[in-house]
């Protein structure tokens, strides 16, 4: 079996698939903000129940944002504070007793998407995440184009023009992770986010 975490800001979610990749159970936790040990513990648990329920010991894939690895194996994810400076990956590995792999999560997003039988015509694939922040991912030929700093196709640290600052009446340069994430939707169109409201926003999630 297969373990997918999909880690951000505000939660965990596992989802369990088997080989022919059809999703077979999911689940989600609230992400801690703060305690390292508590958020490992939470991983954790999610693996020890999955383990229990499918009665096999699954491979774990972790998809968080941020640049995953470093050379000394440091996460550093802003969004994520509780795990960013931590040798995320190795400590995860240890405590897991498997080996754990680790990427960026629009990365892993744009990669499955690219995957898919409706995308695989394309040789360029664009994913964008609008989350906590906003994350982007780039494959091209069905390989997953980092850059030399690990930040290619990461669209959310671009600036925006200083005009932008009449729409969202954000701080100046403005990075589109500030003015197009959810959270920052959710600000400057209120009414998209009130319940019962069907509209492009709220198609997003």
């Amino acid at each position: 079996m297969y373990y997918g975490f999909d880690i951000g800001g505000s939660k965990i979610a596992l989802g369990v698939f088997d080989k022919a990749r059809r999703l077979q159970w999911e689940k989600r936790v609230a992400t801690p903000k703060e305690s390292y040990e508590a958020f490992l513990q939470a991983v954790e648990e999610l693996v020890e129940e999955a383990d229990q329920r499918f009665g096999c010991q699954g491979s774990v894939g972790i998809g968080i944002p941020g640049m995953p690895e470093t050379e000394d194996g440091t996460l550093y994810a802003a969004n994520v504070p509780a795990a960013s400076g931590r040798r995320l990956r190795a400590d995860l590995s240890e405590r897991l007793g498997r080996d754990v792999r680790l990427d960026n999560d629009a990365n892993c997003f744009a990669l499955s998407e690219a995957w898919d039988d409706e995308f695989t015509q394309y040789p360029l694939v664009m994913g964008m995440i609008l989350g906590t922040g906003v994350g982007g991912g780039l494959v091209l030929n069905g390989k997953s184009i980092t850059g030399h700093r690990y930040i290619t196709g990461e669209f959310g640290h671009i600036r925006l023009p200083v005009d932008a600052l009449e729409v969202v009446g954000a701080i100046f340069r403005l990075r589109a992770a500030a003015a197009a994430s959810w959270a920052a939707l959710k600000t400057t169109f209120p009414d998209a986010a009130s319940p019962g409201c069907m509209n492009i926003f709220t198609n997003m999630l």
